[in-house]
Formats: structure tokens, sequence, C-alpha cells
């Protein structure tokens, strides 16, 4: 007696079905995961613009609006004494150079406390008082206000935003991947509020340091790696005082 055998193997033609079948799966789970990664790094990238942006943003800000803010009582009064030329313009921009100068009041530091500062105001709070070089220690009965020259710089050449202290020797770099900053002024005129551009180093458009309300700052960072495209971030800063 002969049996019939049944069972038949897998012919060439479905294993090489299998083969592309499996080939075309793989090459899918692929892509998925390579775009994946690319998204990821893309918003990484982003990220971490937006970061840098917020840090100095926030910073320059934040020393705009106490920019011209030399304490209880104004310079114009001519109540205080051995004030600084500087003071006169508390906001100077220059344009060409891309550098920002503020002479503002060390938020940062406790009022009585005078470390750490360019010059020091000492005054009552009611008759008078005096600009004093660098650190001073109020007398009895009157407060100490630290206030400090600030410069941010752009390094065109290096991408790089600068900071330095006091007019010292050399900037500091603060973050890099900045390919511009430019500033412009809020100022009160007859027809309205309007932005004015270009050099403010006295004499420049804005030749009364009174009339500036606000800054507005335009900063546009770049990845270095180009995985996203450059981002711009514009804020406004106004301000407390008005710069009297």
């Amino acid at each position: 007696m002969k049996f019939k055998n049944s069972s038949k193997g897998f012919g060439l033609i479905e294993i090489m079905i299998a083969l592309v079948l499996g080939l075309v799966l793989v090459l899918g789970i692929t892509q998925i995961f390579a775009s994946s990664r690319q998204t990821a790094l893309v918003q990484d990238a982003s990220a971490t613009l937006q970061e840098d942006a917020r840090y100095v943003l926030t910073r320059m800000t934040q020393e705009l609006r106490m920019a011209g803010m030399f304490g209880c009582l104004s310079l114009a009064s001519g109540s205080i004494t051995n004030v600084p030329a500087a003071f006169d313009n508390p906001i100077a921009w220059d344009g060409p150079n891309a550098t920002l100068r503020i002479i503002t009041s060390n938020a940062t530091q406790a009022v009585g406390q005078s470390s750490n500062a360019d010059w020091t105001l000492v005054t009552d709070c009611r008759t008078g008082g005096s600009v004093e070089v660098g650190s001073a220690t109020p007398p009895a009965g009157e407060i100490a206000l630290p206030i400090r020259q600030i410069e941010y710089q752009l390094d065109a050449a290096e991408n790089v935003l600068q900071v330095r202290y006091g007019g010292g020797a050399g900037f500091e770099p603060l973050i890099g991947n900045v390919k511009s900053l430019d500033i412009q002024f809020g100022v009160a005129a007859n027809a309205g509020d309007t932005y004015v551009t270009g050099n403010y180093v006295a004499p420049g458009l804005v030749p009364n340091p009174a009339v500036i309300r606000s800054v507005r700052i335009a900063l546009v960072l770049e990845d270095e790696n180009q995985r996203t495209a450059e981002q711009e971030y514009t804020v406004v800063a106004a301000l407390r005082n008005r710069l009297l």
C-alpha cells in the first residue's frame, strides 16, 4: 500500500514575497524612527533658541526698566551733586557697533548696600545727596542707591552677544548664535508715540532723553547646525521713569 505525501514546503516565489514584505516593513519602521529623530532635533534646537532669547531679553528688560532710576530725588532739581555726565544719557545705542549702554539701578541688590556698584547715590531723600564713585557707606539717616553701567555688544564675526560692566577692559560672552541685534526707541511725540531707529549717541535721533517712553529690542537667533529656521524675538520694555 502506498501513502500519498501531502506535505509541501515553501516555494521560491513565496520566500521572495516574504523577503520583500519584510524589507518594506523594516524600511517603513526605519523611516518612522528617522523622521521622529529629526523632529526631536528640530524641537530641541528651537527650544534652545527660545531659552537663550528668554534669558537675555528678560535680563535686558529688567535693566532697561530701571534705566535712569536715580533714587527719590530728581537730578534736574540740582539738589544732587557730583552727577556724572553719563547720567545725562542713561540709554545709548550705537547702531554701527551694535552696542547698547544702560545706566541702571542695581535691582539685584538691596537698598542700603552698595557693593559691586559703579556709582553710589547717597541721599536722605529730602534735601539732597551726592554721587560717589564705586561703593559707599551712607551716614546715619541716609541711604545708598547702587548704580551700574552695563553694556551689551554683538560680535558679528562670532555671532556672540557679549556683556561688560563699568566700562571695563573687555566684554564677556553671554550667548551665542546671535545673528542680529536691533534697538528702537518709543518716544512721546505730538502725533502720538512713534518708534525711531538708528543711533542714539548724543546727539542722536532722540536729542532729549526725557521723551523716551519705551525701548524695543529685536533679537534674531540662528541654529549653528541649521536644524531649524532662524528665529526673531521682540520685546518692548516700558520705562518706569521719564529719564529726567
